[in-house]
């Protein structure tokens, strides 16, 4: 072969070698711009990358007794999942910073135990993971309907339900026997009647946190047509008028019987209690505070209570930034299995979101108290826009409440004066 035709096949053959080499990679400079831009954008992903080691990050906000329990229950369910975890437990504030400003940057953590009428949001924003094909589609069946529904958007399930709360209507229940009322009241001469007995007895009627508008609105509310202001309603039909002003007569008799608190308050069975008879509060708050209370005691020791919409829901969601999908949705398995919802229960007083785990308990909650079964508490159509339907209370509306509340302004100027801030809101 001719010298000349030697060279040219060497230089094809080097070309071929170099082309195919797998340790030359032209993009090599593109791929390590694009990381240095994923780095800037999702800090968390890109040191994720880095280090497949590192925890999954797991966010909630709850009061430091409920982090105790909620700490140790998550750790069990890691060891049970074979993942590791790190917990944060943030303010109130720092939380909602976390939501509003972080979540689409990658620092919101893995895992957040978000509030169940929010989950629909951050899906539309593309915040969060689909669980459907994750582990945890079967066990998604399992959990409540009323509130499966409150996590679902555009086809998919955007969180696992975890526990509920509820605002309750709580009485002790001699008190409504000598009203001559076989339960809590349900209309306009029942609570009449409760408000003479509260005068021959010489105590108020009811106490209600003052500071926590979702209750005093929960409570307004049970007032057909309702008169909390997202039910007050710009436009009222002659028939809408005068269905307010009953109510309106009915909360001016209620008005002077009502204590106002710092906290949302408890109640005890006792006969030895004093003041006011009745309460609004959260449910767990009321578990708590009456652990003491058994199914076999006399009628005297007994407390009645009803739910008050809307239902407060919470789930695991598992954020769109997060690599470790599949070992996150392992804990939250976990950690919503039926030993840990019971436990959680237990420990918290939060109603579990699994069916079974909450049928159980709603019985128990029959025998223990004049209730009705928590299924009564979910209408039998769906009621997602009720139970996720924001209250929006802007400073004017809760002064007017408190107003209200504490007897400044007559239940009529309450009315007046929310469907001023109404119109003037257009």
């Amino acid at each position: 072969m001719k010298r000349g035709h030697q060279v040219i096949l060497f230089a094809v053959l080097l070309l071929s070698l170099t082309i195919l080499s797998p340790s030359f990679d032209f993009r090599g400079s593109q791929l390590n711009q694009e990381r240095d831009q994923e780095k800037d954008a999702f800090p968390n992903t890109s040191s994720r990358s880095e280090d497949q080691h590192a925890p999954l990050e797991i966010v909630v906000s709850m009061s430091k007794t409920d982090f105790q329990s909620f700490e140790r229950l998550a750790n069990e369910a890691a060891a049970s999942q074979h993942v590791e975890i790190s917990l944060r437990n943030l303010e109130p504030n720092t939380y909602k910073r976390v939501l509003d400003n972080q979540f689409s940057v990658g620092e919101s953590g893995d895992i957040i135990l978000l509030d169940s009428a929010e989950v629909q949001y951050h899906a539309k924003k593309g915040h969060l993971y689909p669980l459907n094909g994750t582990t945890l589609s079967k066990s998604l069946g399992e959990t409540v309907v009323g509130l499966r529904e409150m996590t679902e958007w555009n086809g998919y399930q955007w969180g696992m339900p975890f526990d509920f709360d509820a605002y309750v209507l709580a009485a002790r229940s001699p008190f409504l026997d000598e009203a001559g009322l076989a339960g809590l009241p349900e209309n306009k001469d029942q609570w009449i009647k409760l408000v003479q007995q509260a005068t021959q007895d010489g105590t108020d009627l009811i106490r209600i946190n003052l500071n926590d508008l979702h209750a005093v609105s929960a409570w307004l509310n049970q007032f057909e047509p309702g008169m909390a202001p997202n039910r007050i309603k710009k436009a009222q039909t002659s028939s809408q008028t005068e269905a307010y002003q009953q109510i309106i007569q009915l909360l001016d008799q209620i008005q002077s019987h009502i204590t106002v608190e710092s906290t949302n308050p408890t109640i005890s069975a006792s006969g030895e209690q004093t003041g006011a008879p009745m309460l609004v509060t959260l449910l767990s708050r009321l578990l708590s505070g009456n652990q003491g209370v058994a199914g076999e005691k006399a009628s005297t020791d007994r407390i009645a209570f009803s739910a008050l919409e809307p239902l407060r829901s919470r789930s695991l969601v598992i954020a769109a930034g997060s690599l470790e999908a599949e070992e996150a949705s392992r804990w939250i398995e976990g950690m919503t299995s039926s030993s840990v919802q019971s436990e959680w229960y237990q420990q918290a007083k939060y109603l579990p979101a699994k069916q079974q785990e909450l049928d159980l308990e709603s019985q128990k909650l029959i025998t223990k108290y004049d209730t009705t079964d928590v299924k009564s508490w979910f209408p039998a159509e769906s009621s997602q826009a009720v139970m996720t339907e924001s209250l929006i209370l802007t400073s004017a509306f809760q002064k007017k409440i408190q107003q209200l509340l504490v007897g400044e302004i007559t239940a009529n100027q309450y009315v007046k004066s929310i469907i001023a801030l109404q119109i003037s809101s257009k």
